[in-house]
């Protein structure tokens, strides 16, 4: 898998499924959350929308979170 990086804040992550905020630089496991992150027009932390964050800095279900580790 090829890995990605954002020039604006340096973060890293592997896969093409993922979906990288230039506004707020969150990485999100998929488009759908990170749409529902900018639903209103502007950014909404990934806690808010009952997310949780992988160590590597990812924001998932949280049923995903669980059968990740």
């Amino acid at each position: 898998m090829a890995t990605q990086r954002c020039r604006a804040c340096g973060s890293v992550w592997v896969g093409m499924d993922r979906a990288h905020c230039r506004c707020c630089c969150q990485t999100f496991d998929d488009a759908a959350l990170f749409d529902a992150h900018r639903a209103t027009g502007s950014c909404v932390a990934g806690s808010e929308l009952d997310l949780v964050q992988t160590k590597n800095g990812i924001w998932l279900r949280l049923l995903e979170a669980s059968t990740a580790r």
